[in-house]
């Protein structure tokens, strides 16, 4: 990127680098046209993505970040599409932080793509534009055979945010086969407070894969679902130190007192990020009955332990 005091690049000088019968030079061309008006510079990165050497289509593919329009969604998704992996996946990652609103046409066709990389590539990047046109394409995805496709388009009606997808994200968080759709699917039900996306995550505690129970145990606690106190409480014997951390975490939000003794005995586990949560955990929970767990994991061997351990004793105290 240019200093502030550098002036543009000269368009005239820019056409003639990018006909350079030097790549390396064209590449860099490209790069500058992050530092040109957009009217000028969006047809020349589009013409670049067709270019004969890989490298400049690759920085073709990463300037596109700087714009926006169907003409550049358009470029990326020839990009998904490209022979040489380095710019599918160039591509891929600008299409990840999408913000194009302009291109929501062009990648709703483009998930008709029978390449499974430029369909879950087009269907990320239809997410965060959360355009109600995606709901049918993305629900006809749960079903295909990538599972990088179905996680992506989990993603899609995660953003959508509307009642009558929850069962179809119930049924992707439980009975997905990989482990990366369920834990997606599970977080996608922090929009839902019903009872029924309280037993999925219930179920979710229960699940072979410690990341799918880890998801389950923070989304239990961020909508604060007390059905799920029993569960979380056995989930505190999880063999995984994450999925306990997280549930602490949840148990204090939950502040329910019948989980102080559980959490108490947290404090003497040899993970020190668990004892903290746990101590967190207490003082949000605020009963006296965490006093004595709690004065005796005054002098643990964490600073940062002994300081959060400090603050829910002093809670307590304050709020009886």
């Amino acid at each position: 990127m240019s200093l502030m005091f550098d002036e543009a690049p000269d368009l005239s000088d820019l056409l003639e680098r990018l006909s350079d019968d030097d790549a390396e030079v064209r590449a860099v061309a490209v790069m500058d046209l992050r530092e040109i008006d957009d009217e000028d510079a969006i047809p020349l990165a589009v013409k670049a993505v067709f270019d004969s050497d890989a490298g400049v289509r690759v920085e073709a593919a990463r300037v596109m970040d700087e714009f926006t329009g169907a003409a550049v969604a358009e470029a990326l998704v020839v990009a998904l599409a490209d022979s040489d992996k380095a710019v599918r996946e160039a591509a891929a990652e600008v299409l990840a932080e999408n913000r194009n609103d302009d291109g929501g046409g062009v990648f709703l066709e483009a998930v008709k793509s029978d390449d499974a990389f430029v369909k879950a590539s087009s269907l990320r990047a239809l997410r965060p534009l959360r355009k109600p046109e995606a709901k049918a394409v993305a629900l006809d995805n749960l079903e295909h055979p990538d599972a990088a496709v179905r996680r992506e388009a989990v993603g899609v009606l995660a953003y959508l945010k509307t009642d009558d997808v929850l069962l179809a994200l119930m049924n992707a968080a439980c009975h997905d086969a990989d482990e990366q759709v369920r834990r997606v699917a599970m977080g996608s039900l922090i929009f839902s407070k019903t009872e029924k996306a309280a037993a999925t995550l219930i179920t979710g505690l229960r699940d072979e894969n410690w990341q799918v129970r880890e998801e389950a145990a923070f989304v239990i606690g961020k909508i604060g679902q007390a059905s799920a106190l029993d569960a979380l409480i056995d989930a505190m014997n999880d063999e995984y130190w994450q999925v306990r951390v997280k549930t602490a975490a949840s148990l204090g939000k939950l502040k329910d007192p019948a989980a102080v003794d559980v959490l108490g005995q947290a404090l003497s586990y040899n993970i020190s990020n668990l004892r903290k949560e746990a101590a967190s955990a207490l003082g949000q929970i605020g009963s006296e009955n965490a006093l004595p767990f709690l004065k005796a994991a005054t002098d643990d061997v964490d600073p940062d332990v002994r300081k959060v351990v400090q603050w829910a004793i002093e809670q307590i105290n304050t709020n009886q």
